[in-house]
């Protein structure tokens, strides 16, 4: 007999939810499922199944899912923001308002979880006017709340007001001095308005064990490196590279060969790169190699095809013997780092290409 035979809807609905939050939203599915054809009426089964179908992005389940809530309790609240979030997915953004309102309406807004829950959903489809509302009202619920100082600090960030994003994240610092988010955010923002030392002061005190965004790992190398002229292979930066390895891996020859299928079925390679070439083993034909031209801020201009461009910016970078594929990954996250604009490195074009477009370099050619 399975250990699931005997269990009653409460214990089903917490092993759900604990295969959610794993992020093994197909395992969790399965399991509500099976729990739904013993339980079929149960609200709380029936509000997971809603939020699982929402992960997957399967809305029109989600949809039904919560409706079928909605139709046992009307006022169930986190159907109801459940459903007011599948609405914004959906497009239907009016619809997904009053849903939101009705929710302050009925009282709900001294629930500060369900407040960061409707701001969240708001904030991710970049309505941040309406995001920050709610999560001054969750805040209003709970001033000691680092939760909600810490997602006003990204409503902020997100709108470009670093003074604000600053102060919030500084806040929820302040509320949860081991709140590591909250520390990495002002870390990164106090980067980005010139603080160095500041930075790196909230940054290097993050537990390496908790980084989980590669840019502050390679902030702090870099701080480290910048403000206290560690050399490149100084023990006291092996955390950091090591958990840079972990949080942003190298691809794999498999990865770099479906990575090239991409980009040139989005016409973002003019041939064969240097994976593809050492995977078949076989030289490239010298009449299919475009040449281009690449100018640095320094007036230096590299010319050649995209491998052979990287190849010579590296060469001549003050780290000549990393490989090209880490040559790059630091170069992205650098400029990253910088103008806040994703990178790409998985490709030397793509590299090339997105090294331009915020204006570290310039194609003539």
């Amino acid at each position: 007999m399975n250990l699931s035979d005997s269990w009653n809807y409460e214990q089903f609905d917490a092993e759900a939810q604990r295969l959610y939050e794993a992020g093994d939203f197909d395992q969790a599915l399965g399991l509500l499922k099976e729990a739904l054809t013993r339980y079929p009426d149960s609200v709380e089964l029936l509000v997971s199944l809603g939020y699982t179908r929402l992960a997957r992005e399967e809305y029109a389940w989600a949809r039904a899912a919560f409706d079928g809530v909605l139709g046992i309790d009307p006022e169930h609240e986190e159907a109801l923001a459940g459903l007011g979030d599948v609405l914004l997915k959906l497009g239907e953004r009016a619809a997904a308002f009053q849903i939101f309102e009705g929710l302050v309406a009925l009282g709900y807004d001294r629930d500060v979880e369900l407040m960061l829950c409707v701001g969240r959903s708001l904030l991710r489809e970049g309505l941040l006017r309406r995001a920050e509302r709610f999560f001054r009202l969750a805040l209003a619920a709970d001033r000691e709340s680092p939760d909600a100082a810490l997602d006003l600090a990204f409503t902020f960030y997100r709108d470009g007001d670093t003074e604000a994003a600053l102060f919030w994240s500084h806040e929820a610092v302040r509320l949860d001095p081991r709140f590591a988010e909250a520390r990495a955010l002002y870390g990164n923002v106090l980067y980005e308005r010139g603080d160095f030392r500041g930075a790196l002061r909230q940054l290097a005190t993050i537990p390496v064990t908790d980084l989980a965004d590669p840019i502050v790992a390679w902030r702090v190398v870099d701080l480290k490196r910048r403000l206290e002229d560690l050399p490149a292979d100084a023990e006291e930066l092996r955390p950091y590279l090591l958990a840079l390895e972990e949080l942003a891996p190298e691809p794999s020859a498999e990865e770099r060969v479906l990575a090239e299928v991409e980009a040139r079925a989005n016409g973002l390679t003019a041939g064969p790169g240097t994976g593809q070439l050492d995977l078949f083993g076989r030289p490239p034909d010298a009449s299919a190699v475009e040449v281009h031209r690449v100018r640095a801020p320094n007036g230096v201009v590299y010319e050649g095809d995209w491998d052979g461009i990287v190849r010579a910016m590296r060469n001549g970078s003050e780290e000549p013997g990393v490989s090209l594929a880490d040559f790059m990954r630091n170069e992205a996250m650098r400029l990253q780092a910088l103008t806040g604009i994703a990178v790409s490195w998985q490709t030397a074009r793509a590299f090339l290409e997105d090294s331009a477009r915020v204006g570290a370099l310039e194609i003539e050619r």
